[in-house]
């Protein structure tokens, strides 16, 4: 049982970046400057579609910024986006707020990762980055 809740500690904290910070890695071995073209594999997309175009956008725009080529199927690299939000309660507010009635304040926090493999499946590049969501 400790094992399991160990393991779940660390799924949780690992490669948290702090509020409003991007966390990036690559893989220093691989060559980059052979890379050329790019094509989507699935993830696990933001549930509002205008959300889901604006990072679709944002993140091919960066690609051909950087010289890459989207293509259907069979790129150099496959590019695939995973977001999520969680409600977070505010603790300071909680007692006070149940003992007027009310439901505690809450924040909508968004996470973002995105990941760069080869077509083996083999992670070249990866950012995350956690940022409070402003409501709709």
């Amino acid at each position: 049982m400790n094992s399991i809740v160990f393991l779940l500690v660390a799924l949780i904290t690992a490669q948290v970046p702090p509020i409003g910070k991007a966390d990036s890695t690559f893989d220093k071995k691989a060559n980059f400057a052979s890379f050329r073209t790019y094509a989507w594999t699935p993830g696990t997309h933001a549930f509002n579609p205008t959300a889901h175009k604006l990072i679709v956008d944002a993140l091919e725009a960066e690609m051909a910024a950087r010289g890459f080529t989207k293509v259907a199927t069979g790129g150099d690299v496959t590019l695939s986006y995973s977001s999520m939000a969680v409600d977070n309660v505010d603790l300071k507010a909680l007692d006070k707020a149940e003992r007027a009635g009310g439901a505690a304040p809450t924040k909508t926090l968004g996470k973002l990762v995105v990941v760069m493999r080869t077509p083996g499946r083999q992670q070249l590049w990866s950012a995350a980055t956690r940022e409070y969501l402003e409501p709709d």
